[in-house]
């Protein structure tokens, strides 16, 4: 059978195979035959799974977990005559498919140790085979509605009072205090960091910043294991003895990330935090003060982003082809700050090192 498939490709309607959650998925499986071939029947699978490992001192702890699943059998038709029915002919065969994502599905998700992804994998079976398979990945963009979360538009703040220098050579005091204007952002968006640091000490302090924190958790059956990871940093000078030193509303920006929570799944959670970390000059520990933030995708209704218009590929600029999807009359629409084209998840489709098994 593989001598007699000159071509078997998976193509979406999305050029960037990048979905809502709630979203209906357009495609077909295009296979360009050889030789004559009879098919016996085709068979789509869209799956949703996680699946997380991390090493113990003793042993590997792991778990998967399916979060999404359709299958079907797609209709076969050869030439217009009833006796052709799943004989296909030399030239380009179409299968079309589609099925709608549940409005409640989680993100796609890809960390160090665990990853949540979405493929789509099509087979087309042949009297005593062998059998051909196609698998092309899907990201699916989760929603967290941020005016369902009860404290997204209240103000966080946090402060401590600490020593500063080794335990045989303490040089004073450092205070310091941080403050947001709410807790609820969106991707892309910048949130402005209000800190003062207050040196009351007679050592200088090297450095000061700010960072965006990715909080996350794995969940096994027999335990669990977190991670974090640094994703943006703003920084500011030193501080010296007995002075201060004000953020007044520095802006940090949040990259393309998945929101908080990664509801729907079981076995991995994401949170996010913003942390100042104070360091003194010479040996001394870090003085950190985290906040914790939440990241989603529908923006507080006083808080609404302003509306953009992004240019989208059209089928004519792709070497695949369209038959089954109508052109639109304009090469623009219009989406939201917070659309697909700024928030590419971070296990995208195209990541050809990352096989499906």
């Amino acid at each position: 059978m593989m001598d007699r498939l000159d071509k078997f490709q998976i193509i979406f309607n999305n050029p960037t195979a990048t979905y809502y959650a709630g979203d209906t998925v357009y495609g077909y499986g295009w296979v360009v035959v050889k030789e004559l071939m009879y098919v016996q029947s085709v068979c789509l699978e869209a799956i949703g799974e996680a699946k997380v490992e991390w090493m113990t001192s003793s042993d590997i702890q792991a778990s998967d977990e399916e979060v999404f699943n359709y299958t079907t059998v797609l209709p076969i038709k050869g030439e217009k005559k009833i006796e052709d029915e799943g004989l296909l002919h030399p030239g380009s065969h179409y299968f079309p498919f589609e099925f709608s994502l549940p409005s409640k599905l989680p993100s796609s998700f890809k960390g160090k140790h665990g990853r949540l992804r979405y493929f789509v994998r099509m087979t087309i079976y042949s009297p005593g085979g062998p059998h051909h398979e196609r698998t092309s990945k899907f990201a699916v963009i989760g929603s967290l509605d941020l005016n369902a979360e009860p404290d997204a538009a209240l103000p966080v703040e946090n402060d401590t009072f600490e020593t500063v220098g080794s335990w045989c050579c303490i040089s004073g005091t450092v205070t310091a205090s941080v403050k947001l204007d709410r807790k609820g952002y969106t991707i892309k968006e910048a949130i402005p960091v209000w800190a003062q640091i207050k040196n009351l000490s007679t050592r200088r302090l090297a450095s000061t910043q700010v960072s965006l924190i990715q909080n996350i958790t794995y969940y096994s059956y027999r335990g669990r294991f977190s991670e974090c990871t640094v994703l943006v940093t703003i920084h500011k000078g030193s501080v010296a003895p007995r002075s201060k030193q004000t953020w007044n509303r520095e802006l940090l920006s949040i990259p393309t990330v998945p929101s908080s929570h990664l509801r729907g799944c079981k076995i991995i959670d994401v949170q996010y935090s913003l942390e100042l970390c104070i360091k003194p000059s010479g040996l001394g520990r870090k003085v950190k003060l985290p906040v914790d933030i939440i990241i989603g995708t529908v923006p507080l209704k006083d808080h609404a982003p302003h509306v953009t218009c992004h240019p989208l590929i059209s089928p004519e600029d792709s070497l695949n082809p369209f038959p089954f999807f109508s052109d639109s009359s304009s090469d623009q629409v219009f989406l939201t700050d917070f659309s697909f084209q700024q928030m590419l998840p971070t296990a995208p489709p195209w990541e050809e090192d990352d096989d499906i098994p």
